[in-house]
């Protein structure tokens, strides 16, 4: 995959991507709001996760945004009054958002706040804000092919891979035996354990604590950031994190990192999860993320889902002016081209949510005003 930052008009489109499923039964977007002259916008933040599906979509719609990453937080922040984006964008300067997560509700304390000054609703939805779920994935923790072997049934139990992580719960309560160091502690023979991490901007970060009801981290776990030279080798400055994570994880037979499905390469491999309290529900056994196992998260009732699955979005603000790029990729992505829209997103890692319509996805946190 191509990490670079891509720039296309609609003369110069140059990817073909093939179809698939009929057509989708989800109601089409409402009239374009925008024009030529409306907002400019020379930059596109949003999740890592989705940065070279975002790229995909951009090149193959004609839209001349330049898709840049950095992470879901960022991309909700572009969305709202801009604290939170680290800088990257202003108040409003995006009405999408490629996000691993849906809407979370604002962080006043921080100053990160509704656009304008408005107020969020009980759920914690800004005026206008519409979580559109495009497809589903997992959050996964990868080691070397050879360390998932020397595993049992090739994987953790969630306790195991919250007790590598983190030092304390979600309500701020000491993780019993937290923070190992060796592998010897999973009862493996004795090497250290070197932990790769998401920074704080990313929303797989926020799935990754939320699902595991994971606190603060364990002193010694590296952060990944977005197109960095700092990174460790192998990773190259124009890596994004997560294809920075699936090179750490295939070179270092003692490493561990979670990341999306992006991140999987020759010499990683993706570990098996036995859900146990306090992650509800449980399982019975070890569940590999698999498509099926993926899917359970959409089917009411299901047992032994893989426990951290996810669905992942293209968010929007339906009431804010959209730029004429924006426009552009929204309707060739909601409209004119679903299935292609979708076959991107198979293509690069992400599972369909149905093997009918695309896109066909069910509803988020955040509805339309």
């Amino acid at each position: 995959m191509n990490s670079m930052k891509w720039v296309m008009s609609a003369t110069v489109v140059a990817m073909t991507v093939v179809g698939c499923g009929p057509a989708s039964a989800v109601d089409a977007p409402k009239d374009p709001r925008a024009s030529k002259e409306g907002l400019a916008l020379p930059s596109f933040y949003g999740s890592d996760t989705l940065k070279e599906a975002a790229i995909a979509a951009v090149l193959q719609s004609g839209s001349g945004l330049v898709v840049e990453g950095k992470g879901s937080g960022v991309g909700e922040a572009c969305l709202r009054n801009g604290v939170g984006s680290s800088g990257f964008c202003a108040a409003g300067a995006q009405t999408l958002a490629p996000m691993s997560r849906d809407f979370a509700a604002p962080k006043t304390a921080s100053g990160a706040a509704c656009l304008n000054g408005a107020s969020a609703d009980a759920k914690g939805c800004c005026p206008g804000e519409r979580s559109n779920v495009i497809a589903l994935d997992a959050v996964i923790a990868y080691v070397s092919t050879t360390r998932a072997a020397a595993l049992p049934s090739n994987g953790l139990t969630t306790q195991e891979l919250r007790r590598i992580f983190f030092a304390t719960d979600s309500s701020g309560v000491a993780i019993p035996s937290a923070c190992p160091t060796d592998w010897s502690a999973l009862g493996l023979p004795s090497a250290p354990i070197v932990k790769y991490r998401r920074d704080d901007l990313s929303g797989t970060t926020d799935t990754f604590k939320s699902l595991l009801k994971g606190g603060t981290f364990c002193p010694g776990v590296t952060v990944i950031v977005d197109e960095s030279a700092s990174n460790p080798s192998p990773c190259v400055a124009t890596d994004n994190a997560t294809t920075c994570i699936g090179k750490l994880t295939a070179s270092n037979n003692n490493a561990i990192g979670y990341a999306g499905d992006p991140a999987s390469r020759t010499g990683n491999a993706k570990l098996s999860l036995k859900a146990v309290a306090p992650i509800s529900p449980t399982t019975s056994t070890y569940v590999a993320p698999t498509v099926a196992n993926i899917r359970k998260l959409l089917q009411g009732g299901s047992s032994d889902a893989y426990p951290l699955a996810r669905r992942i979005f293209l968010n929007e603000n339906t009431v804010a002016a959209r730029s004429f790029d924006e426009d552009v990729l929204y309707n060739w992505a909601f409209a004119s081209n679903r299935d292609e829209f979708e076959a991107i997103l198979v293509e690069q890692g992400f599972i369909a949510c149905t093997e009918g319509s695309s896109l066909d996805c069910g509803p988020g946190l955040c509805g339309a005003p």
